[in-house]
């Protein structure tokens, strides 16, 4: 007998081929059978009534990897229809580290820094010992920022041979654990202070164990050809799979350069080059309010961007912010989430708006609100345009990665108006593919499900088959949509029906359950 049946879907099988009608069987938390009609007993029947049946979706670039500690339903994800998420992205997890370097670690983790950890087996015994649950899998990458602060601080250096060398030791003892790979932040510190030697040693290590970098790359604006020859460099030296985290045209000076950004990539596929790439449906990006100042400030770290404000080159550093935030509309173009607590007036206001409250010019307002919040204020900036980013939907090897975490729709536990890719993406992505057809509903499905697992070496789920974890999304490919925006981002997408994870309800009829049916998913040894 079969633990569930669910009949009479619309079935999205995950491999991109046009869907077709019939039922999916499920026992001890597999797809024991995908055919027309199964008219064997169940312990339950679901009747679909032929509403679109998919493999759970898979996030292919999230930041999820810490809020459950502090709430672990998720629901900004599951509610999306996502399972699995790959986080540790960035290069910014709370593990690994010497025990010589937890003191850094614990700064560098800030508010999780209970959590943080010597290790990747360590921070998951954690999670069982505080009975820590969580409503999503999270798919554990190895932040290389964590590797390096651990080893070396923010020290704006190359790493010597010795540092490198112990860097390497902990990230291997990281994939024979099970990790999936290791993410780079190279626009953020301390990441930026890497050189190509390190990032390639580290790819060789990562290649070993079948792995795959994510990165945030160096530059992601018209210097985004230099940044992909880096990448190219690291798989070229390593033989390392390449995923281009987030990938866009940022910034006015880029604007229109997403066709050639994206023929780079597809190039490099076509030279041999395992590189890969996911992008999000929006035009804004979300990140720390330093993320806008001129490199140099921020290499040693957060406070010595907080102290160069405040110090002889202050000057600097607004002349920077004054020639990007010019016009009244590039301020309007730039929303302060919070400030940490320390200036609620401006949590949720444009910048143009909290420099008028504040009487300062709006380079001036940066600097202010940095210095008030330690440089802990986070900020959205609306940097692309609307061609650039439906240029880089319309890549239909291009997989989808939210950027985003798995917080509360409440807005008072998730700190503030965050950006809606928070709560939205996957709707959003199969509304614009209904919308735009820019590829069909099922190869739309393929790109967050399949394409995830091709990337990161996931074989047990990603499609509808016999034997797949039963990992399941229902929707209604008619209405599914997201329904917030950035004044209003707390705000449930439509259209999502059922999520299973192991054949179990972990959303049914629109409502998540009181099941947390999320794990740490380790990557099988060769």
């Amino acid at each position: 007998m079969y633990d569930r049946i669910l009949k009479n879907g619309r079935i999205m099988d995950g491999t991109g081929k046009p869907s077709y009608e019939g039922d999916i069987a499920i026992r001890d938390g597999r797809i024991e059978e995908v055919a027309p009609s199964i008219h064997e007993a169940a312990h339950e029947v679901v009747n679909l009534h032929g509403l679109a049946v998919a493999p759970g979706f898979i996030d292919n670039h999230s930041h999820s990897d810490t809020v459950f500690l502090e709430d672990d339903r998720c629901e900004g994800k599951l509610l999306q229809g996502v399972t699995s998420e790959v986080s540790g992205q960035c290069g910014s997890t709370i593990y690994p580290c010497p025990l010589d370097g937890m003191e850094r670690l614990m700064e560098y983790a800030d508010a999780y820094a209970p959590f943080a950890s010597s290790s990747l087996r360590e921070f998951t015994e954690k999670l069982q010992k505080n009975g820590i649950q969580m409503g999503t899998n999270q798919i554990p990458l190895i932040g290389h920022g964590a590797l390096r602060v651990g080893v070396m601080g923010y020290e704006n250096r190359p790493a010597t041979e010795k540092e490198l060398s112990l860097m390497a030791r902990l990230l291997r003892e990281q994939m024979e654990y099970g990790a999936w790979g290791m993410s780079l932040g190279l626009g953020y510190t301390p990441g930026i202070s890497s050189n190509q030697t390190e990032l390639d040693t580290l790819g060789a290590v990562v290649a070993e164990y079948g792995g795959v970098v994510h990165s945030h790359m160096r530059y992601q604006n018209e210097r985004t050809p230099e940044a992909l020859e880096e990448m190219f460099h690291i798989a070229r030296a390593s033989g390392v799979r390449v995923n281009i985290s987030h990938f866009k045209a940022g910034g006015k000076s880029a604007f229109g350069m997403a066709p050639y950004f994206a023929e780079l990539v597809h190039r490099a596929q076509r030279e041999g080059i395992r590189v890969s790439a996911d992008v999000y449906p929006y035009t804004a990006s979300s990140s720390g309010i330093t993320n806008s100042f001129p490199k140099w400030s921020i290499q040693g770290g957060i406070s010595h961007a907080v102290a160069a404000v405040q110090g002889e080159r202050r000057q600097e550093i607004l002349d920077f912010l004054a020639e990007r935030f010019s016009t009244k509309e590039e301020g309007e173009g730039y929303i302060i989430v919070n400030t940490a607590g320390t200036f609620p007036q401006a949590d949720g206001c444009t910048l143009w708006e909290v420099s008028q409250k504040m009487g300062l010019s709006m380079a001036e307002t940066m600097a202010e609100l940095t210095v008030r919040s330690n440089g802990k204020a986070w900020c959205i900036g609306f940097g692309m345009s609307e061609e650039d980013v439906a240029v880089m939907l319309a890549q239909n090897d291009f997989a989808i990665g939210s950027d985003g975490s798995a917080f509360p729709f409440d807005e008072k536990k998730s700190g503030g108006k965050q950006h809606p890719r928070n709560y939205a993406t996957f709707p959003r992505f199969l509304r614009l593919v209904r919308e735009q057809e820019f590829c069909t509903m099922e190869q739309a499905v393929a790109r967050i499900t399949r394409r995830p697992c091709e990337i990161n070496d996931i074989r047990d789920r990603g499609l509808l088959q016999e034997g797949r974890i039963a990992d399941i999304t229902v929707f209604d490919p008619d209405t599914i949509t997201d329904c917030n925006t950035f004044k209003n981002p707390c705000i449930k997408p439509k259209g999502i029906l059922h999520v299973l994870m192991e054949g179990q309800f972990a959303v049914r009829d629109g409502e998540q359950t009181d099941q947390r049916l999320g794990k740490i998913l380790r990557k099988p040894q060769k």
